[in-house]
């Protein structure tokens, strides 16, 4: 099992082409289990094999633009739609490279819980589908 912790900064939160937020703090990890592979009546592995990935995160003190997410998403929609996050990296294994997570979701946020200046006032848990790292 292999369980990367991984800090970004300059980070931007995007639906679609458009950038609905930006966050102050946010870290992820990407959790990878291995698993062996046999073969026949070997007991001895030939091979690990690369099993399931997780990618979860948690944002603190994000901004979010409430009235273009309205726009975005129409008022009868209950579910906050996937969303994607860029920023900077500042610690892991590749710092100063821009990672990408795509495919996120909170785990729970209320655009009613946000305050006049439009900053979250808790720490947002998310976890994401995929992610890369570019140059």
């Amino acid at each position: 099992m292999s369980n990367q912790r991984i800090t970004i900064r300059d980070v931007a939160i995007s639906i679609g082409s458009s950038i609905v937020g930006g966050v102050e703090s946010l870290s992820f990890s990407v959790k990878r289990d291995g698993t062996f592979a046999y073969e026949g009546n070997n007991y001895f592995p030939v091979e690990i094999v690369d099993g399931k990935i997780e990618i979860t995160g948690e944002i603190e003190r994000a901004y979010i633009d409430a009235e273009l997410i309205n726009l975005i998403c129409p008022s009868n929609q209950s579910i906050w739609p996937s969303f994607t996050i860029t920023g900077v990296i500042t610690s892991g294994k590749t710092p100063g490279r821009t990672a990408t997570l795509i495919g996120c979701k909170f785990d729970s946020f209320d655009v009613n819980g946000l305050g006049q200046d439009g900053y979250a006032k808790n720490k947002l848990p998310f976890k994401a589908l995929n992610w890369k790292i570019s140059e």
